[in-house]
C-alpha cells in the first residue's frame, strides 16, 4: 500500500502504516497521567481521610502501573537502531529511567495488593518514600523522553 501524505508526496523513509503506528508516545501518555493520579488521590485521601479516594487511587495505581510496564517495553520497540551516538546514550538514560519508575510504582503496587485494607498502615513512610521516589523518576523519565522528540527528533519523520 502506497501512503501518500498531505501535500502529495512520501517521505524517502516512510515504508508503511507502521510507521505511523509507534505506540509508545501514546501509552506512556497514560502511564504519566494514572500514575500521578494516583498518588494525588492516596494524598487527598491521607487529608480527608475518605475510602473512596483510597479506591480511585488503588486502581489508577494498577492501571497506570500497567501502563508503565508497556511504556518501557513499546520503548524498545520504537528506539533507533540508528542513532547518533548523543542520542543513543540519552534513549539509554531515559530507558534506565523508565525501568526505574516501574521498578518503584510495581513495588507499590504489589504492596498494595498484599494489603487487605488497601493502603499500607505498617511501613507508611517506606510506602510514602517509595512513591514519592517513583514520581520523581516518572518527572525525570518524561522530562527526558520530550528532550528526545523535540530537541533530538527521535520519532518525528525528518523533512522530506
Amino acid at each position: 500500500m502506497e501512503i501518500i501524505l498531505a501535500g502529495g508526496h512520501v517521505p524517502a523513509n516512510f515504508d508503511s502504516m507502521g510507521d505511523l503506528m509507534v505506540p509508545h508516545p501514546i501509552i506512556v501518555d497514560f502511564a504519566v497521567a494514572l500514575l500521578t493520579v494516583s498518588v494525588g488521590f492516596d494524598l487527598l485521601a491521607s487529608v480527608v481521610n475518605e475510602r473512596d479516594l483510597r479506591i480511585v487511587a488503588w486502581w489508577t495505581l494498577m492501571i497506570g502501573t500497567v501502563a508503565a510496564a508497556l511504556s518501557v517495553v513499546s520503548g524498545y520497540a520504537a528506539a533507533p537502531a540508528d542513532a547518533s551516538p548523543m542520542v543513543t546514550e540519552t534513549i539509554e538514560f531515559h530507558r534506565n529511567l523508565g525501568i526505574a519508575t516501574l521498578v518503584c510504582f510495581a513495588t507499590c503496587s504489589l504492596w498494595r495488593v498484599s494489603n487487605p485494607n488497601g493502603f499500607p498502615e505498617r511501613y507508611r513512610d517506606a510506602y510514602w518514600t517509595l512513591t514519592f521516589i517513583g514520581l520523581g523518576a516518572l518527572i525525570t523519565t518524561s522530562y527526558w523522553g520530550g528532550l528526545l522528540v523535540f530537541k533530538f527528533g527521535v520519532g518525528l519523520l525528518p523533512p522530506s
